[in-house]
């Protein structure tokens, strides 16, 4: 993976988790220029991770072959493990302590609804978000996949063109629909759509063609739009092309990026970190009822939890078996290769 990247999916985790830190232990009311700024324009984090994916997505098809089958494969291993797995955390935290994690209530078939990516009203009455309410991306993320699915049934030259109008007729036949299929019809999804056309650009060579004063002031331009704009509220436009204005211009200075171990792990544990922060923010909330432990100290307790639950979920849930689906599908391979070979 591109350091580039790894830090911009650090980031973006980074910033969500800031963002909720600051809501669910504050309610936002917390003053000063860090806990303003979280409040603000944390929630980018989740659209930076949209143009990201699809980035990254659209990239690791392109550069070699895939079909729809391994493609559903990867993706299925990739994502639904950890969110089964802290989704199944969160039903229990709720079936025995009910009160302990706002915004979310249990269900057995709105429960099964969340860990199938089937947007469904959550019980408490809060909308369109799955039992573990961060899981409202993947619902996104999943259709985005769905599309990606069928568009690899197309020859390769008409992919990229498939894709688009794919993801644009979902959200425009969702947005005229009711109930539950509307969640779709969010403008949102077109940012994934800014990833794929940066990856197709810095494919063939257009994006590391852009030199570094260009880079910077893309940079600066990017920010200085998204605060101009305002709080977040996830316009594709206001939002999502910022950006990616800000992936092109860091993609476009890669060489410039020193390796870093641990920021690359940071990048590596996005996804966990991502998963795993909002249970981990609330138990602390419970901890500090009933010790009333040192603000300063208990932001320090929860950002070496979050990480080392990060940790933990990437080594022992993710990779593991990520891998195995891999192995599996180049077992498959060679089955299929060995009658051919005889023939």
């Amino acid at each position: 993976m591109l350091n580039s990247i790894q830090i911009l999916r650090a980031l973006a985790a980074w910033l969500v988790v800031g963002h909720h830190y600051m809501q669910l232990f504050y309610n936002h009311k917390l003053g000063g220029i860090a806990p303003d700024l979280l409040r603000d324009f944390g929630a980018i984090g989740v659209d930076l991770f949209f143009v990201i994916s699809g980035f990254v997505i659209y990239g690791s098809t392109a550069s070699k072959p895939t079909t729809p089958k391994s493609f559903a494969a990867n993706r299925i291993a990739r994502v639904a493990p950890a969110y089964w797995l802290f989704s199944s955390v969160t039903a229990i935290t709720l079936i025995y302590a009910p009160d302990s994690i706002p915004l979310t209530a249990f269900d057995p078939i709105f429960f099964l609804k969340s860990l199938l990516f089937i947007p469904a009203q959550n019980p408490s009455g809060v909308g369109l978000y799955p039992l573990m309410t961060v899981g409202w991306t993947l619902n996104y993320e999943a259709s985005f996949y769905l599309v990606f699915f069928s568009a690899l049934f197309l020859p390769a030259a008409y992919r990229a063109i498939g894709l688009f109008l794919g993801v644009i007729a979902l959200q425009l036949v969702a947005k005229k629909m009711n109930g539950a299929i509307s969640f779709y019809g969010n403008t949102m999804v077109w940012e994934f759509l800014f990833g794929v056309a940066l990856s197709i650009a810095y494919k063939r060579g257009l994006v590391t063609r852009i030199p570094p004063i260009a880079g910077l002031l893309m940079m600066l331009g990017a920010l200085s739009a998204i605060v101009y704009f305002g709080p977040v509220t996830h316009n594709p436009l206001r939002s999502g092309l910022p950006c990616a204005v800000i992936l092109c211009a860091c993609l476009s200075q890669e060489r410039l990026f020193p390796k870093h171990n641990f920021i690359a792990r940071l990048g590596d544990w996005s996804y966990s970190t991502y998963l795993c922060h909002v249970l981990i923010i609330c138990a602390a909330i419970k901890v500090n009822e009933h010790f009333a432990t040192n603000h300063v100290l208990l932001a320090f307790g929860v950002i070496a939890a979050i990480a080392l639950t990060s940790y933990a979920s990437f080594t022992l849930v993710e990779m593991p078996i990520s891998r195995a689906a891999k192995r599996m599908q180049a077992r498959m391979k060679k089955t299929k290769a060995v009658p051919q070979a005889n023939q």
